[in-house]
């Protein structure tokens, strides 16, 4: 794993915190996917069912959609750690949800 993906692995981690800590959303199934198979690659698998991140709609209902996995990845300089159409989803959907970078 690369700096740059533990870095990316990390601000994921600590956003799930801030979301239990400020929102009261636990985030357990998605906290224990990133740890078997790493932040980049759950957030490519998601994408690539076509989902969005666990979470995405309470933590948006709570004003909070930076902590969204959706919202890390279109970052620099973690959008380079995806192809341009995993950025550009991610930068759809957060746009249709009010959210802009």
């Amino acid at each position: 794993m690369s700096v740059l993906e533990k870095q990316f692995e990390q601000e994921l981690i600590k956003n799930c915190e801030l979301a239990q800590k400020e929102c009261g959303y636990t985030s357990t199934r998605f906290l224990q996917t990133i740890e078997k198979f790493g932040g980049v690659k759950t957030a490519q698998e998601i994408l690539r069912k076509g989902r969005l991140s666990d979470g995405f709609e309470k933590l948006q209902q709570a004003g909070r959609i930076e902590l969204t996995m959706e919202a890390s990845m279109i970052k620099r300089p973690y959008a380079e750690l995806f192809t341009d159409d995993e950025v550009n989803t991610c930068y759809e959907v957060l746009c249709e949800h009010g959210y802009y970078e």
